[in-house]
């Protein structure tokens, strides 16, 4: 029931949950015309009864349902505090949402270009790739290797996004913001999977793509280069060294379609959802 209640802070669930009261609504109307009916009342009260489902019950229920939004709100923080002390939290499928939104609030700062919805699809990709680490034998593993390449992604991304910006053939400005706001959303996406994996495992081992740099700040410094190639009108090249990363150009273009395909079909999109998590993990499967 708490669960329930706590995804009412989402609107698209109380909008799902809106479209359903009307559905019942529709259904108990109908319902009640073919009962009057059926005693010999005929369609002469379809007014009075439509009244009745209309303002006595879908609106009263349906400010009810908005209204809920801080409840869900509240109740989602409570109980990402009582999961905390739980150890077997990321193990529980129906909990992952609120602990990666948990875990977003406090540790991601999104680039001011990006939008509530890029949020969003950070979230949503970092719930489906726990989910399906958590379904292989070796979870941690597989988490820090999809980390991993994304991260190799990541540097791929800065630096197509720097050309973009800076070269001679630069994109047109919708173009360049489609760019960083896809790079800011996978900077949001590598930075739940890196928090989900030290708040269930404690500290990740030094990566070895970084060569020895801090990766906080490496990700602070992709997130503060998406608004720079976005806003300004003279933006700078990306500076940072390239990564040391061993994955395969093909296997980094193949993540980063999946990536820009999924942000571009809006969500819910689950089948580019699924594409997208499976070129993450197929990326070192072999």
């Amino acid at each position: 029931m708490r669960l329930w209640v706590s995804q009412l802070a989402d609107p698209r669930a109380r909008r799902t949950a809106a479209r359903a009261l009307l559905a019942v609504c529709v259904v108990g109307f109908v319902a009640t015309m073919a009962v009057l009916v059926g005693f010999g009342y005929g369609l002469t009260r379809w007014i009075f009864v439509l009244l009745v489902w209309t303002v006595l019950i879908f609106v009263p229920l349906r400010i009810g349902l908005e209204s809920a939004e801080a409840l869900g709100a509240r109740t989602r923080r409570r109980l990402a505090d009582r999961l905390a002390a739980d150890p077997e939290r990321y193990e529980k499928t129906a909990h992952l949402p609120v602990l990666v939104e948990h875990l977003a609030a406090r540790y991601v700062t999104m680039p001011r270009i990006c939008t509530p919805q890029h949020a969003h699809a950070a979230r949503e990709a970092a719930v489906a790739l726990i989910r399906r680490t958590n379904a292989t034998p070796a979870p941690r593993a597989r988490l820090r290797d999809a980390i991993r390449g994304l991260l190799a992604v990541l540097g791929h991304d800065a630096v197509r996004l720097s050309a973009a910006v800076t070269g001679i053939a630069a994109d047109n400005i919708q173009a360049r913001w489609a760019a960083a706001r896809a790079l800011g959303t996978l900077g949001a996406l590598v930075t739940i999977l890196v928090a989900a994996y030290e708040d269930r495992w404690g500290e990740m081992e030094p990566l070895s793509e970084l060569a020895g740099r801090t990766r906080d700040a490496y990700l602070a410094a992709v997130m503060d280069y998406c608004d720079e190639a976005a806003i300004e009108v003279d933006a700078m090249p990306w500076t940072e060294p390239p990564l040391t990363s061993d994955l395969p150009v093909e296997r980094v273009e193949a993540i980063h379609g999946t990536w820009t395909a999924f942000l571009a079909a809006g969500l819910p999109a689950p089948g580019a959802l699924e594409m997208f998590t499976t070129s993450v993990l197929q990326a070192r499967a072999t």
